[in-house]
């Protein structure tokens, strides 16, 4: 009986130690990037922001009266997509979970119109413009190729994208606007590579959507 239970005991120390193997990866991970040619940031770059009449009381201060007019915006200022991320891996090869994106742009927003008396034509900075983006996107994360200090995966997700565009003129009685639209959004990046300890790495990834085209960051492993 005793070396029955012996055998026993041996087994299942064994079967632990196989189990503890092949259980040999970390269950979570979190990780921050900031990526270039995300999907809000394309769309923000390409559209128009919503073009407004100057307000009579904006058009009294500026022109005195004298004329009429639209704001016209100046160059972009971005703010790079950043994300902070995280996943849970159900086994070695998938994991499951998500991240949050940021991004946005400013304008500065200007006063723009013609004398009606003279004819001149005038333009003056009066205010600012700004589209801020906010995404949450599920992702899985496919760890195909798993080595000790380098990785390469592939990750899908969809979700959705909270584009919010305000614009604010500094004048007394001025414009003072802002709309928000939700969109479809996905991330799909066809490769990614991750190199370093077993715990922190550094990676890349190339493919298209909320993250970027191109993106770069640091994950730790836990």
């Amino acid at each position: 009986m005793k070396k029955i239970l012996s055998l026993v005991i041996v087994g299942m120390m064994a079967a632990s130690s196989a189990s503890a193997q092949n259980d040999d990866y970390y269950r979570h991970e979190v990780g921050v990037t900031i990526g270039s040619g995300a999907t809000t940031e394309i769309f923000s770059g390409l559209a128009d922001l919503t073009e407004m009449l100057i307000s009579a009381t904006v058009t009294s201060a500026v022109t005195g009266g004298m004329g009429t007019g639209y704001y016209n915006y100046g160059d972009e200022k971005y703010i790079p997509t950043i994300t902070a991320e995280y996943y849970y891996h159900v086994n070695k090869w998938l994991g499951l979970g998500g991240f949050v994106a940021f991004n946005g742009l400013d304008r500065d927003m200007y006063a723009e119109w013609t004398n009606n008396t003279n004819g001149n034509h005038y333009k003056e900075k009066t205010g600012q413009a700004r589209r801020r983006n906010l995404s949450i996107i599920p992702t899985a994360k496919f760890d195909w190729l798993r080595k000790k200090y380098f990785g390469m995966y592939s990750k899908l997700g969809m979700g959705v994208s909270f584009m919010h565009e305000s614009q604010k003129d500094d004048v007394d009685g001025g414009l003072d606007f802002s709309d928000t639209e939700t969109i479809f959004n996905v991330q799909v990046s066809l490769l990614g590579i991750e190199a370093g300890s077993r715990n922190i790495r550094g990676f890349v990834e190339l493919g298209m959507g909320e993250q970027g085209i191109l993106l770069a960051g640091l994950r730790y492993k836990f």
